[in-house]
């Protein structure tokens, strides 16, 4: 590689980084996002900019509203995002089985302890067709309509911890998983 193209990479990451657009911790929505990493959890590398925003805009969601100032942010679990994907991943397959709410719960308990071990409640919400803080907000949303569960999760004062993964945008729309449990302890 040439000088003249390494000068200018880090040119470009200095600038980027001086703008406040590098940061796996930015404002999302004119907010300090804060978001505390699970015991073990070194970094955010291992998640893209929208799915950081999803968990900004959780922890957001966690302080506004009814319930602001009990609750306190979620910790950012690498291995609860390990699972959050592969389940995102497998509601993208074609062929997916359709399988029991009994069967469902198995599968998401086989997930997450692939990764690590969970005390408590653990669960899981997913959202098709949109991406960063949609994700949440349509979530919110569509669950105070119907009164169904999403809504809880996010705002359950027993979760302490919570992963994202998402498919990425192009089939045909992005698939994310929430997935929130008391306690985690991470393994990978």
């Amino acid at each position: 590689m040439n000088n003249k193209y390494c000068l200018f990479i880090i040119l470009l990451l200095g600038a980027v980084i001086i703008a406040g657009g590098a940061g796996a911790t930015r404002p999302a929505g004119g907010d300090k996002a804060y978001l505390p990493l699970n015991e073990g959890v070194k970094d955010l590398s291992f998640l893209s900019a929208d799915e950081v925003e999803i968990l900004e805009t959780v922890n957001k969601t966690r302080r506004a509203g009814p319930a602001a100032g009990s609750l306190g942010p979620l910790k950012i679990s690498r291995g609860l995002s390990f699972a959050s994907k592969e389940r995102a991943e497998e509601l993208a397959r074609p062929n997916k089985p359709v399988i029991s709410k009994e069967e469902g719960r198995s599968r998401l308990f086989e997930r997450v302890r692939k990764f690590g071990k969970w005390n408590g409640t653990v669960a899981e919400i997913d959202s098709y067709g949109y991406y960063g803080n949609a994700v949440v907000t349509e979530l919110m949303k569509d669950s105070s309509l119907a009164k169904q569960q999403p809504r809880s999760y996010i705002v359950d004062a027993n979760f302490t911890v919570m992963g994202v993964g998402c498919t990425p945008a192009g089939y045909p729309a992005p698939i994310c998983v929430i997935t929130f449990a008391s306690e985690f302890e991470e393994t990978r």
